[in-house]
């Protein structure tokens, strides 16, 4: 009888401790499911931005691998030198455009102004770039406006605009000489609309597409600079940085 009432007594005890263990655990996970979201709310932004910034120089370094193959079959197609290909100092900047038509895949074509040798509107009015009305900027802030150039939609979303500044491609620039210079806004009109971050730019020389920023021409270090209002911090330089970190 004694050995009974002492075993219900210790199930009773132990049914007891077991339940009370329960009910700790119960708050232990409630205290942990608190931490996680806390801990969520703080790393879940950073860790997407540090995402996107990853996304955006992939894309970058893939756009201009695309931009340097086409650059070189065009190269190809005039002899082995674009001096005197495209005449006129801006004016060649229309047939230029057409060149990299015929080697990339295309989605909407935006013709100059007669400036830059065409007879449309400009890439800003007809479409193919940023306008006022959607704003871009230099990595410091500074806002732009409207663009005249000739510009391309590319088949993957990426903006493209460009112009030849100097037909016979001997405008000096750092320790080479250039034509003329190609953008791309790499994930279109999708913000953050800001050099350095998702607009990248390139110098085209009679032979080659060198990335801004390289072979002392917008140098990185001062215009490549994370936060900083600096006038000389115009993003330009991010382009040959983020090849080749």
């Amino acid at each position: 009888m004694w050995r009974r009432v002492r075993q219900k007594c210790f199930c009773a005890v132990n049914s007891e401790i077991s339940r009370k263990r329960k009910a700790f655990t119960l708050a232990e996970t409630l205290i942990v499911i608190a931490i996680i979201g806390i801990i969520a709310s703080i790393v879940t932004p950073m860790l997407f931005g540090t995402t996107s910034d990853a996304e955006l120089k992939a894309a970058w370094k893939k756009q201009y691998s695309d931009l340097t193959q086409a650059t070189m079959m065009i190269v190809a197609d005039n002899g082995g030198s674009l001096a005197g290909a495209y005449t006129g100092n801006l004016t060649g900047s229309e047939d230029l455009k057409n060149a990299y038509i015929s080697k990339l895949n295309i989605i909407k074509d935006c013709s100059g102004t007669s400036s830059y040798g065409g007879t449309g509107t400009g890439a800003s009015a007809e479409g193919c770039w940023h306008s006022e009305a959607s704003i871009w900027y230099k990595l410091n802030g500074t806002t732009l406006g409207s663009c005249t150039h000739p510009g391309l939609i590319l088949n993957n979303g990426s903006l493209m605009r460009l112009a030849v500044e100097n037909s016979n491609c001997s405008m000096v620039a750092g320790d080479f000489t250039k034509c003329g210079y190609i953008e791309i806004d790499v994930n279109g009109f999708k913000k953050p609309n800001t050099y350095g971050k998702d607009i990248f730019t390139t110098e085209l020389t009679s032979n080659s597409l060198i990335p801004t920023g390289a072979r002392r021409y917008f140098d990185p270090t001062t215009t490549c600079i994370e936060g900083s209002t600096a006038t000389d911090n115009t993003g330009y330089g991010c382009s040959a940085k983020f090849l080749y970190e």
